[in-house]
């Protein structure tokens, strides 16, 4: 069979759903519905937009923008329109969901701060307690001691993890850690069948800024949107039921 490159492709709501993505699509069409609301960015804001985008995607050259636009089969004009698009979207979830953010930023602390920790996983209790004295009493390295004893990945980093997100590590190591001093080391901890040293090494708390607050505003903006589409769905079930 031969592909035509070229051909302008339509597709059925029977065929998103086969393909798994027609929520995707009813999404999108919602957004286009919702920043319809938004203004369009102003000559100097869309300069900056572009020069953002560029440096977050790394291309510096004609040549490799040229590249991107006709792997993702988008001209000049439909490519700055993409980018224009996410902007309102942005834009649209920042002003709607403003005064929802600083509560959300509480809800979702924990898992917006990063940990960096030093950890020993080992299948017995006797074994534990001796790298710990040993590492407590400054006999050994905890790095050469992981390296050497731990039974888990982190065997190959010297038993260094991070700074990775604090919904990362298992949940009762989580809590160990949050209320940890950098340097404290924990005697043997029994956690998800394994026998545990830890020690933290940096905690690294996030603090709602621009940048923490437009995240967040688009999460919300996500969640309002799956909520609406949920909700249509269930009705639409309902209905179908009654017939």
């Amino acid at each position: 069979m031969e592909f035509e490159s070229e051909h302008q492709y339509e597709f059925s709501n029977d065929q998103l759903k086969k393909w798994g993505i027609l929520k995707i699509a009813k999404k999108e069409v919602l957004i286009d519905k919702f920043i319809e609301e938004v203004e369009k960015p102003s000559e100097e804001t869309k300069k900056s937009i572009i020069e953002n985008w560029l440096r977050k995607e790394g291309i510096n050259s004609n040549e490799s923008l040229k590249k991107w636009q006709q792997y993702n089969e988008l001209n000049h004009n439909e490519w700055e329109e993409l980018l224009i698009r996410n902007w309102c979207w942005e834009r649209w979830c920042v002003l709607k969901f403003k005064s929802f953010v600083p509560s959300y930023y509480l809800k979702r602390k924990e898992f917006l701060d990063k940990v960096s920790y030093s950890i020993i996983r080992v299948k017995t209790k006797h074994l534990a307690n001796e790298l710990f004295i040993r590492i407590k009493e400054k006999e050994a390295r905890f790095s050469d001691l992981a390296s050497k004893y731990s039974e888990g990945d982190e065997k190959r980093s010297g038993g260094f993890i991070g700074p990775v997100s604090m919904s990362k590590p298992h949940r009762a190591l989580a809590r160990l850690l949050q209320v940890s001093q950098p340097g404290q080391l924990w005697p043997p901890k029994n956690i998800n069948s394994w026998w545990v040293v830890v020690r933290l090494e940096q905690l690294h708390t996030t603090e709602l800024n621009d940048q923490i607050a437009i995240g967040l505003s688009k999460e919300l903006g996500e969640k309002h949107i799956f909520e609406l589409l949920n909700s249509s769905l269930t009705i639409e079930v309902a209905e179908k039921t009654k017939n």
